[in-house]
C-alpha cells in the first residue's frame, strides 16, 4: 500500500506532538521493514516577516501565528503528495519543530514496550496474510481538517483552505483540550524556534488576518535553506486575544454549543459572544469524518495513546494491499 499519513489535530498544547512522538516510537521499533516519520505543520509556517498580524481587542499590533495564513499551505500540500508517492520526507524540509522544548509524556517506557510488542504481532499477522505496509506518516498540527463536503441543505465546501490538506490524510484524529488547560500549558511554555528573516514592526508590514495567498512554487529535492533566526514568546495575553478566539472562528464546523454545531461562518463580527457559549471547547461532532479522541480532552495521554494505536492499526489492518 501507499504511504499511510495519520494525522493529529487539535487546539494548541493539547498534546499533538508528544502524541505523535509516542506513535512513531512504537511504530518504528515494531516492524523493521516499516519506514516511520513525523511531519510537523509547525515546519511550513511562511517566514517570520511574512507571518500576519492583526490588532488585539486593545488595539495593539502584534503578529498573529494561529491563523491559516501564516502556514504555506501550498508547500505542505506538496510535501503531502511527495510523501504519498516517494514514502520519505522531500529533501526540502527539514524540521524547526524539533528544535523546540520537548515535555515529559507521562506514558512510562513499559507501556510503550507493550503496545509495541502487540503492534509487532498485528503486523506479523498481516504481513502473514499478503498484506503489506511500507510506510507510515505521522503529521501533527493545529489546523489539517476541512468541513464536510456536504453539509445541510446540500451546500458544498470545496473551496476550503485546508481541503487539499485534508483529503492527503488518511486517518483523522482529533484531540480536544479544555480551555483552561490550552490556557495554562500555552502560557507556561518558554517559546518557539521561527525561521527568518526578522519581521520589521510597523503598520506598512501589516497585511491583515488572511495572510498571504500561498508561497508559490517550492523545489522539494532543494536544500532547506531557510535560517534559523527568531525565537517567538507569546505577548501577555495572547492566548485569550489571539490562540483561543482563532481556534473557536476555525473549527465552528466542528464545535458544539448548546446541543448545535456552529457550522461554518456562523461566527459574527463579534465572535467573543460564540467563545462565550463553546465555553471549554471540548464538545466536538462525530459526524464531520473527523475521529474525536475519547474523554473530553480529561484522559491521561496513556489512554489516548492506546485509543491511537488503535485507530492506526485498525486502519492498516483494512487498507494493507
Amino acid at each position: 500500500m501507499p504511504t499511510s499519513i495519520i494525522g493529529i489535530s487539535g487546539p494548541s498544547s493539547s498534546g499533538k506532538t508528544t502524541l505523535a512522538r509516542l506513535l512513531q516510537r512504537i511504530f518504528n521499533d515494531a516492524d523493521p521493514s516499516l519506514r516511520t516519520f513525523m511531519i510537523h505543520e509547525d515546519d511550513f509556517y511562511f517566514p517570520d516577516d511574512k507571518i500576519p498580524y492583526t490588532k488585539t481587542p486593545s488595539g495593539e499590533l502584534i503578529q498573529d501565528w494561529d491563523t491559516i495564513g501564516a502556514i504555506d499551505v501550498s508547500f505542505l500540500t506538496s510535501a503531502l503528495a511527495y510523501v504519498r508517492e516517494h514514502g520519505r520526507l522531500p529533501p526540502r524540509l527539514t524540521s524547526i519543530q524539533d528544535r523546540n522544548e520537548t515535555s515529559e509524556s507521562g506514558v512510562s517506557d513499559e507501556i510503550v514496550d507493550q503496545l509495541r510488542g502487540d503492534v509487532a504481532g498485528r503486523l506479523r499477522a498481516l504481513s502473514q496474510g499478503a498484506g503489506t505496509v511500507s510506510s507510515v506518516a505521522f503529521l501533527e498540527g493545529f489546523l489539517l481538517y476541512s468541513p464536510p463536503l456536504e453539509e445541510e441543505g446540500g451546500r458544498r465546501d470545496e473551496s476550503h483552505v485546508l481541503r487539499s490538506v485534508h483529503e492527503k490524510i488518511d486517518v483523522r484524529m482529533f484531540l480536544p483540550a479544555p480551555y483552561d488547560a490550552v490556557k495554562a500549558r500555552r502560557e507556561n511554555r518558554s517559546g518557539y524556534a521561527t525561521s527568518g528573516p526578522a519581521p520589521g514592526v510597523s503598520e506598512e508590514v501589516c497585511r491583515g488576518e488572511k495572510g498571504e495567498e500561498g508561497g508559490g512554487e517550492v523545489d522539494l529535492e532543494g536544500e532547506d535553506d531557510r535560517p534559523l533566526q527568531n525565537f517567538w514568546t507569546d505577548p501577555p495575553g495572547y492566548v485569550d486575544d489571539v490562540v483561543w478566539p482563532r481556534y473557536v472562528q476555525d473549527h465552528s464546523w466542528l464545535l458544539l454549543t448548546e446541543g448545535q454545531s456552529l457550522r461554518c461562518g456562523a461566527l459574527e463580527a463579534d465572535s467573543r459572544e460564540w467563545i462565550r457559549k463553546v465555553g471549554q471547547g471540548v464538545n466536538v461532532r462525530t459526524d464531520a469524518g473527523v475521529t474525536v479522541a475519547p474523554g473530553q480532552g480529561n484522559k491521561p495521554m496513556v489512554d489516548i495513546l492506546k485509543w491511537a494505536v488503535e485507530e492506526v492499526m485498525s486502519y492498516l489492518e483494512t487498507h494493507a494491499t
